[in-house]
């Protein structure tokens, strides 16, 4: 008598947390997709800053905070709102081992090594708000490939994040050289036309050496092959 008692207690108990969660998630999901937007456009905000408004070779170290710590801030409002998004169940699925992640991840390091000797040897640029901005490759690479080898939701959600920022910060970088290539060929003639076309080459490289990679990588992390390894 005193089991059965004890065995629907623990049953009624079970219930009880399981209506709790689930009573609980509709709010979370809310919380978590206004997080994620909101920390998208602080990402977004923090670049545009960074593109239009610092290009000067003497901006100071306070200006480019100004300009790049919404993107950092951003980031991180995102990843706490994707965590929200896929809260932990009461029985997850274990995550299954996966040669991919490694390779990937592997990739992802190798990436961010060769960006970031590129930049402090074969590109450096003396514009702090162009060079913080083509630093972002590198880091966002190197954050794709931490959470990537890290596993679990939180590196899932990290590398997912990072991956993103990677596409994002070339859309820009882009923007700004389309700008730079129209301002070229409309002010110095044939020159500048020759430098434009330069430009062109330029944005085909930047595609295939910067997005390429976080492009194939968020589309298997994306996939459910993907997400099972992580346990998402």
């Amino acid at each position: 008598m005193g089991s059965a008692r004890s065995k629907g207690g623990k049953a009624s108990g079970i219930k009880a947390k399981a209506s709790a969660v689930v009573s609980t998630r509709p709010v979370a999901s809310r919380r978590g997709i206004a997080e994620v937007i909101i920390g998208g456009l602080i990402v977004l905000a923090g670049f545009l800053i960074a593109a239009l408004a610092f290009d000067s070779a003497s901006s100071s170290n306070g200006k480019l905070m100004v300009a790049y710590g919404p993107v950092i801030v951003g980031l991180a409002i995102a990843v706490r709102g994707g965590i929200r998004l896929s809260p932990p169940t009461a029985t997850p699925l274990p995550p299954r081992p996966d040669v991919r992640r490694w390779i990937y991840g592997g990739l992802a390091c190798l990436f961010a090594l060769i960006q970031a000797f590129c930049l402090w040897k074969v590109i450096p640029n003396r514009l702090p708000g162009a060079w913080i901005h083509l630093c972002s490759f590198p880091v966002f690479t190197g954050l794709m490939a931490v959470g990537t080898l890290a596993g679990k939701r939180h590196g899932w959600w990290l590398a997912v994040l990072a991956g993103t920022g990677i596409v994002i910060s070339l859309a820009l970088a882009i923007v700004r050289i389309l700008i730079s290539a129209a301002f070229l060929a409309g002010v110095y003639g044939a020159l500048g036309k020759a430098g434009a076309t330069f430009s062109f080459v330029s944005i085909a490289l930047m595609v295939e050496a910067v997005a390429l990679l976080p492009i194939v990588q968020i589309k298997w992390l994306m996939s459910r092959s993907g997400r099972r390894v992580f346990g998402v």
